[in-house]
This record gives C-alpha cells, structure tokens and sequence, in this order.
C-alpha cells in the first residue's frame, strides 16, 4: 500500500454499500470498486460491502477488497457509504456512525419520498451524514440546490484508458445500450429502417455483456445511439466517445457536460424524429464524405481522455477523503 495517507495512527475503515448483489452490468457498482481501488493504493482502508459471502461482481476484471455483511464490525471512527437511493430514514441507520452518501445518480435521490409537505425526514440533513459526493457537474447543482448546507465534493469518473481507446477504423456499425429507454430506442431504428437509411449498416444493442466485448464493439462502431434519460453521469456514451464513436443522441443531463456540439450530436430528450433525422444525415455524409467526420472522431476521444483520466479520478477521490477524515476525526 501507497504510504502517503499517514495522518494518524491508527485509521478508519471506509465501507461501500453495493447493494443488490448482481452481476448485471451497472456502470455506478464498476465505478464504485474502482473508488475502493483507489483508496486502497493511497493507504486508506476500503471495502465494497456485500450481502452474499463469497459474492463479488465478475463482469469486469477486479481484485477489489470486499468485506461480507455478516463479518463486518463497525468501530465508531469507520465511514459507512450509502447510495443516492438512500431511503428518507436511512439517516438514522447505525446511529453515531459517520456516513457519507455518494450520489451517482441525482435523479434517484427522492425515489421513495413521499409527496406530504411536512415529512422532512431525509439523510442529507442528518448529523450522521458528514458530505456527499457526486460524480457530475449536473448532479453538485442539483443537490447543492436542494440540500445547501451539505459538504459536496466532485469525484470525476475516469474512462478506462486500457479498455476503451481510440481506433480510427470504423465498420459500417451502430450500437447502442439495449436496456436504456427501449421505447426511445424501437422508434428511432425503425424509423430508419423503414426509411431505408440503415442499408449496408450492422445494427448492434448491447446487453449483458462483459466490457472486453462492448470496448471492441465501441472501437469498432462507427456510432453510439445515446437513451440515457436523466442520468447523473452515464458511462457509455463517455467510453464510446473514448472508442471514437460519434456519440448521438440523449446526454441524460448527467452527461451535458462532455456531450458538446463540437464532437458529439446531442439530441433533445424525447424528441425521436429529430434524433432518427440527426442519424440519418450523418450516415449519409458517412457514406459521401467520411472524412469530415474523422476529425470529431478524434476530438471526442481527446476530451474525454483529457478530462475523465484514472489521474484526476485518483486525485478527486484522495482529497476528498483525506479532507472527511480530516475534519471528522473521531
């Protein structure tokens, strides 16, 4: 372990909840472990929470440190983490035990409140609950919003460099997430398709696959349809654009912040014939004048590696963590 986190003696454990144990492809679980990961390397002590012993997620390649429910024994200076589907009395769990909530999906963080005016009850205002962090721009102006008092911090999530990286030689493919908005996503390919605009196009939905396999998709794909639909970061359209896809489509407010007109093809959210019409025009330019499209290829791989490293990761995680701890010593 990296000796750099030496502030005392004896250190707190930090626990993330990661909760149902499935091995469904989830970008926010892959991005979890790769946080207690990080942690772990710069001397912090970190663990994905399971229920099931034995139970680690298999669809992507890791050694993360995992400590099983029934094994853990909480001391009063450890950090218990907990999801942005955080129920409204969930604030009061392990009482006098630190907590810290990391959102990674603003748009679910009221998801079991109730409409009465007067039930207040929330874990954002919970003396237990010491900060937050949040994986998107969208998502600190969200909560800073609702919940102004609460300590934020800005984790910027990093696209595998190893796994998803620029390849400029496209086939005639488009691919796409089959489990984001299926609706959306039937309309917009049959539009086209009775439009005959996908002749000589491969057609690929993602589902269930483990990342070597939707990385070499990604590489191969000339394009990536976005559905992602109120999202507070969303990986795909992220690791595809690191692929050299033309990303299209929705950017799910989670993703408006990489999602720029100067490489990317943002859709308005709902709006399915704009969408099959932004796709079928840059199929036809595709198809007459390839080249004008390399270049945002190019530069939609360059803004993300730029902007979304395992280094800025590394260090949007170390100091938030060391400031907690800091500041909440026990």
């Amino acid at each position: 372990m990296d000796s750099r986190f030496s502030d005392n003696m004896t250190q707190p454990s930090i626990y993330f909840v990661c909760y149902p144990d499935t091995n469904v492809p989830i970008g926010g679980v892959k991005m979890l472990y790769r946080h207690v990961d990080v942690l772990n390397k710069n001397g912090f002590s970190a663990f994905i929470m399971h229920d099931d012993e034995g139970f680690r997620c298999d669809w992507f390649e890791n050694k993360t440190q995992i400590a099983y429910l029934s094994n853990i024994k909480l001391k009063a200076d450890d950090f218990f983490v907990m999801p942005e589907t955080a129920t409204p009395k969930s604030g009061n769990l392990l009482p006098g035990i630190r907590k810290v909530i990391y959102n990674q999906g603003c748009y679910n963080t009221f998801y079991e409140y109730s409409f009465d005016k007067h039930q207040l009850e929330t874990p954002y205002r919970s003396q237990d609950v010491v900060a937050v962090l949040v994986a998107s721009e969208n998502s600190l102006n969200y909560l800073n919003y609702v919940f102004p008092q609460t300590r934020l911090f800005r984790i910027h999530h990093s696209i595998d460099a190893d796994l998803f990286y620029y390849h400029p030689v496209k086939k005639k493919q488009i691919c796409w997430m089959d489990r984001k908005m299926q609706r959306d996503a039937q309309q917009v390919i049959n539009i086209l398709k009775f439009r005959n605009a996908l002749n000589g196009f491969e057609l690929i939905p993602i589902e269930n696959k483990p990342q070597k396999e939707v990385a070499q998709i990604f590489r191969e794909s000339l394009m990536f349809l976005s559905f992602c639909y109120a999202e507070g970061f969303s990986l795909p359209p992220a690791e595809a654009m690191a692929s050299g896809c033309l990303a299209v489509g929705y950017h799910g407010w989670g993703g408006k912040e990489y999602f720029l007109q100067d490489f990317a093809f943002p859709v308005e959210s709902g709006d399915i014939l704009g969408f099959a019409h932004r796709v079928e025009k840059l199929i036809a330019t595709y198809n007459t004048q390839p080249q004008l499209l390399m270049e945002k290829h190019k530069k939609a791989a360059d803004f993300i590696k730029q902007n979304y490293s395992a280094e800025q990761e590394e260090r949007d995680i170390v100091t938030a963590w060391r400031e907690i701890i800091k500041l909440h010593k026990g």
